[in-house]
């Protein structure tokens, strides 16, 4: 069969197909490369040739019945390595710089066993899509006429084994918005059973992404979908964290709607099991962050965990730290003014005592205030820490850049205000005859 109608049969297979620009290979034979110019007619063509086929470019142009173009790019060298094709590729893309990647096709028919690993290898390293002419083979011998084109599937980008890992990577580390944005992508391009799993870690990423922000409904919405499915194989043996984990949000959720509601704030205060799980979604936070460095939020979710025990234990006497009513208290514990003048000395301070303001209501209770308060009605959680420890060890906090202050807390200061805080949360849970270690199992995000 001679040329003219290998080309017509390849010419009616390919259609409509057309390519912007087409790199190709020298080889001791013009065929391929003659049917993919005369068939694609790229606008840009260029050639890795060795010293041995230099002539190729003409010798493919006369089996066409054309001239050679003057602008036809062409990259020789030996070739005897990887590293020489991917260079050679990637200087054709700088001279093409004004071209999208994605208009550029490479064929890997043609060349040496070595050019066509190296362009494969270098293709999907620089986003560029590849070609390949398959033909029918009798005796070992391709059969002039069958010719086609064939995209050839690439195994990274059909399973996306490579971006998968690296989404693993920066779900791992907690850069779960990243984690969601590639599982994302994977799940719209990947084959099934990849696509469902790929999927499912895409919402998971999403809801502990909104769970970081403190978006809890939407979390507890996204997790709820997650769950309202068979899960794939990758998390089924993370099932009942995830359903846990959910519940706890939903929870949180409900605990947040009651403290909006004045009069149901102190008695949701005053529930163990309603505060328990948005100091697991504090505390867990603040360890995540604490494995990235990033001391001085670390230190501010800590900070905020030191406030809610203290406005549990506050409410436990009946006490509303944010409109705190203090007169009822001093009735039940009648040397509670001079109790808490005491603390004020220990700490330094010009005594105030438990005084109302000019309108006669008290002022909302601090922090400090609150655990002052506490150390004066001889509560248990102060058993084993001297508001002095908490004054002296929140300072460097004070003095954060996300707090009151200008610079960054150094790791050796927020380790030394990790010390109360754990020192506190021991016996938190011990007051409340509750397992610290389930509950930050409860709150610690899976891996994947």
């Amino acid at each position: 069969m001679d040329f003219n109608e290998q080309l017509r049969l390849f010419c009616e297979r390919v259609g409509d197909r057309r390519a912007e620009a087409l790199i190709l290979t020298g080889t001791g034979q013009t065929d391929t490369a003659a049917l993919l110019l005369a068939a694609l007619q790229p606008q840009r063509v260029a050639f890795l040739l060795t010293p041995e086929t230099n002539t190729f470019p003409e010798r493919v142009a006369q089996q066409i019945d054309r001239s050679p173009d003057p602008n036809w790019l062409r990259k020789t060298a030996r070739y005897t390595d990887i590293n020489q094709v991917y260079r050679a590729l990637r200087a054709i893309i700088e001279d093409w710089s004004d071209l999208p990647r994605a208009q550029i096709l490479v064929d890997l028919t043609g060349g040496t066993k070595m050019m066509s690993v190296g362009l494969a290898k270098a293709a999907y390293a620089l986003d560029l899509d590849t070609i390949y002419i398959e033909s029918d083979y009798q005796q070992n011998k391709p059969v002039p006429g069958t010719q086609r084109l064939i995209a050839p599937p690439d195994p990274y980008e059909v399973f996306g084994d490579l971006e998968a890992e690296e989404a693993a990577r920066a779900f791992n580390t907690h850069d779960y918005l990243s984690a969601a944005r590639i599982y994302a992508d994977l799940a719209r391009r990947v084959p099934e059973p990849d696509q469902a799993t790929y999927a499912a870690l895409e919402q998971l990423a999403v809801a502990y992404t909104q769970w970081e922000a403190f978006d809890l409904q939407a979390a507890a919405q996204t997790l709820q979908r997650l769950l309202s499915k068979p899960l794939p194989v990758k998390l089924t043996h993370h099932h009942n964290t995830l359903q846990s984990q959910q519940a706890a949000l939903a929870r949180i959720v409900q605990t947040i709607r009651t403290m909006s509601q004045p009069a149901r704030a102190l008695a949701t205060l005053q529930d163990l099991d309603a505060v328990l799980p948005l100091l697991g979604s504090l505390h867990a936070n603040a360890l995540r962050r604490e494995a990235q460095q990033r001391f001085d939020t670390a230190a501010l979710l800590r900070y905020r965990c030191l406030e809610l025990m203290s406005q549990h234990r506050l409410a436990t006497y009946g006490v509303l730290a944010e409109e705190p009513d203090l007169n009822a208290l001093k009735q039940r514990f009648p040397n509670l003014e001079q109790r808490y003048r005491q603390v004020e000395r220990s700490l330094g301070f010009q005594e105030r005592g438990l005084q109302s303001n000019r309108n006669g209501a008290y002022n909302p209770i601090t922090l400090l205030n609150g655990y002052m308060l506490l150390a004066a009605l001889n509560d248990p959680l102060m058993h084993h820490v001297e508001p002095i420890d908490i004054r002296n060890r929140s300072r460097a906090r004070n003095q954060s850049i996300l707090a009151h202050g200008f610079r960054q807390i150094s790791e050796a200061e927020y380790r030394d205000f990790v010390t109360v805080v754990e020192q506190l949360l021991d016996q938190f849970f011990a007051i409340g005859q509750r397992s610290r270690s389930d509950w930050e199992a409860l709150y610690r995000f899976i891996t994947v």
